[in-house]
């Protein structure tokens, strides 16, 4: 599009675009041509920026295995004194946790009684 545009700013082009009342049309080309331009550039780095971040599998892989590992660390001080109620809530919220992910993966499993 840009050698068109380039092609057709040549003066004798220009002129011929002029004869043909064709002024209008052509700024309107080159002005949405631009806009286009400006439009793909910004997704060209938007795009870049998505490239650099981290993925969504990786992320949760790693929070995973920081979850482990406080959840070790709890389990190890749930015999210190003071340890026992926090450890005691914690895996209240793990247990619930985890019954509430697999309730869903069982309901989706059986089937419905009509």
């Amino acid at each position: 599009m840009k050698k068109l545009i380039e092609e057709l700013e040549l003066p004798e082009n220009r002129q011929k675009i002029t004869a043909l009342s064709l002024d209008a049309a052509f700024n309107e080309m080159k002005t949405k041509h631009e806009a286009f331009e400006q439009i793909f550039a910004d997704q060209a780095e938007a795009n870049a920026d998505l490239r650099q971040m981290s993925s969504a599998s990786s992320i949760r892989k790693d929070l995973e295995k920081n979850l482990k590992s406080y959840f070790n660390l709890l389990t190890g001080m749930k015999e210190v004194s003071g340890w026992e109620l926090f450890y005691s809530d914690v895996n209240e919220l793990v247990k619930a946790a985890k019954n509430s992910s697999s309730g869903k993966d069982k309901e989706s499993d059986q089937p419905k009684n009509e």
